[in-house]
C-alpha cells in the first residue's frame, strides 16, 4: 500500500519493521517528518492500512519468513533502488519464571527478536553497503543486563547486541554502519501484549518514555551514528553501575 503525497525523490530510504505499533509506529513518523522515504513494514493488514496514510509505502513483512522476507526485499528495491537506513524494531516479550518458560516458547522470542533482525539485516546489507547507510538495532536495556522472569526476553537481546558488535567489526572500511539503540520500559502496550499484566504494579513511581520520544531519539541515533545509545539518563546510570558493581545494582534494586 503506497501512499504518493508523502514520496520525496531526494530523501533518504528508510525501512521500519514492525512499524504498525508502539516505538516503529513513531519512528515510522519521525522519520517521515524529516522527509525521508519511509517503509512501514510489519503482519497486520488493518492497521498496515492506517499506516499507508503517513508514510511513503506500507508493506507487509514477516521477520520469521524467508519468503516474506525474500518479496519485501525485492519490493523495495524495485521500487526505490536503494536503502539508506534500516531499522530492526520487530519484536515480542515472555515475561514469566524460568520454570515455566519452554524451550518452544524461547525459540518464539529467539524467532523474532534475534533471528527475524538477522534475516532482514542480510537481506538489506547489500543495499546498505552500497548506500554506505546505517543498521539500526532496537535492543534493549534487558539486553545489557539480566532481570529476573525474562529469560527468554533477556536472551534475545543479549544475542542481538553480540551479533551487531561482532558484523560492526566486518563492516569497518564499507562506511556503513551498525547502531545499538537500547530504549528503556516505553509507554505502550508491549507489556500488556506480552502478558506482563502487573508491569506499572510491579515498578512503582517508574517513569517511562513515551514512545514519540523514544522514536525522536532513535532517528537522531541513525543521524549521528554512535556504537550504542541507551535512551535515557536513569537508564544510562544503571547500566554504568552495573558495569562498576553488579553487586551493588542488585541491592540497589533489591533483586538477588
Amino acid at each position: 500500500m503506497s501512499n504518493p503525497s508523502k514520496a520525496s525523490p531526494s530523501g533518504p530510504v528508510v525501512l521500519v519493521t514492525g512499524a504498525t505499533s508502539g516505538i516503529g509506529l513513531e519512528v515510522a513518523r519521525a522519520f517521515a517528518a524529516t522527509g525521508a522515504r519511509v517503509i512501514g513494514t510489519g503482519r497486520d493488514q488493518a492497521r498496515l492500512g492506517n499506516l499507508a496514510a503517513e508514510v511513503d509505502l506500507a508493506l507487509t513483512l514477516d521477520v520469521t519468513d524467508d519468503t516474506s522476507v525474500r518479496i519485501a526485499t525485492a519490493a523495495v528495491l524495485d521500487r526505490y533502488g536503494q536503502v539508506d537506513v534500516l531499522v530492526n524494531n520487530a519484536g515480542i516479550g515472555l515475561f514469566q519464571p524460568w520454570a515455566e518458560t519452554d524451550i518452544a516458547a524461547i525459540e518464539k522470542v529467539m524467532s523474532v527478536n534475534f533471528y527475524g533482525a538477522v534475516r532482514v539485516a542480510r537481506a538489506f546489507l547489500p543495499a546498505l553497503i552500497e548506500a554506505k547507510g546505517v543498521l539500526v538495532q532496537i535492543a534493549s536495556v534487558a539486553g545489557r543486563r539480566g532481570y529476573k522472569n525474562h529469560t527468554a526476553y533477556c536472551a534475545s537481546k543479549h544475542a542481538l547486541i553480540g551479533w551487531s558488535e561482532s558484523l560492526r567489526g566486518e563492516l569497518a572500511g564499507t562506511g556503513a554502519s551498525v547502531v545499538v539503540v537500547c530504549p528503556p520500559a516505553i509507554r505502550t502496550a508491549f507489556f500488556e501484549n506480552a502478558g506482563y499484566l502487573t508491569f506499572e504494579a510491579d515498578h512503582p513511581g517508574l517513569k517511562t518514555m513515551s514512545p514519540a520520544e523514544a522514536g525522536r531519539e532513535i532517528v537522531r541515533a541513525a543521524g549521528e551514528r554512535p556504537d550504542t545509545m541507551i535512551l535515557s539518563a536513569r537508564a544510562r546510570a544503571l547500566d554504568s553501575l552495573n558495569r562498576l558493581s553488579p553487586a551493588l545494582l542488585r541491592r540497589v534494586q533489591k533483586y538477588k
